[in-house]
């Protein structure tokens, strides 16, 4: 593995150490025994609870989604969408043999579940550095995720890489590098508005092996090297 560090440190260790630690292996023939794929979306559920007082009157108060199952995926007993990602995480680990993760499976709290005495690092900082050190990086957006804001927060880590067009600062990570993929039925205008604004490929799926397939397809296609385009992990900062 190359080196990784770029200077990004969590209680005097390289976070990328965390992200190794933390990020399940692929089981059987790897694509790559440490290709490190970041999945990233809303953890929460889309509850109409949350938006309509007559909610209860519903057949059911969760969006129909082509990946989201209020009875599969559950996290302490409650419907989660952060149990969808990390089935799809599961999935690219079994199916193409990468090691992708969710931040949650990585050993650095949050400030908010940080111990009195131990250091947090905020959701956004997380999000940025093990970006930074991954291979590549998936946002999975669909009906059935509580996704209010996240075209703000898109923007806010795709910012810090310096991808906004017009941005004379240096690309500190390559725009194909990440990639977003988008239900047939979700609508965000920011989002939609992420290839245009950012450089940054967006794919339409209809289920969730069409997903799986296209994750594949993006994921291979970063496997090639191509000598007369190399696409660097991530451009340090230099004094």
């Amino acid at each position: 593995m190359t080196n990784r560090e770029f200077g990004f440190r969590y209680d005097g260790e390289p976070v990328v150490s965390y992200v190794r630690d933390g990020a399940p292996e692929a089981p059987g023939e790897p694509l790559d025994e440490e290709m490190f794929v970041f999945v990233m979306g809303p953890y929460t559920a889309f509850d109409a609870e949350y938006a309509f007082e007559d909610a209860d009157q519903l057949a059911s108060k969760f969006a129909e989604d082509p990946l989201f199952d209020p009875e599969r995926h559950r996290v302490d007993g409650e419907p989660s969408y952060e149990a969808v990602l990390d089935d799809l995480c599961e999935r690219l680990r079994e199916e193409i043999g990468v090691r992708a993760f969710l931040a949650t499976d990585v050993p650095i709290p949050t400030e908010h579940r940080a111990e009195p005495n131990e250091e947090g690092m905020s959701v956004l900082d997380q999000s940025v550095v093990f970006a930074a050190v991954s291979d590549a990086v998936v946002f999975v957006f669909t009906e059935g995720g509580l996704t209010t804001g996240v075209g703000s927060e898109v923007g806010s880590i795709l910012g810090e890489f310096h991808l906004r067009r017009r941005n004379d600062e240096p690309v500190r990570k390559p725009p194909e590098r990440f990639r977003v993929f988008e239900s047939d039925g979700f609508g965000s205008a920011s989002i939609d508005e992420v290839p245009s604004t950012y450089g940054v490929d967006l794919v339409r799926f209809d289920s969730e092996e069409k997903l799986t397939d296209e994750v594949r397809q993006f994921l291979v296609g970063l496997r090639r090297n191509d000598p007369d385009r190399p696409l660097p992990v991530f451009n340090e900062y230099v004094d």
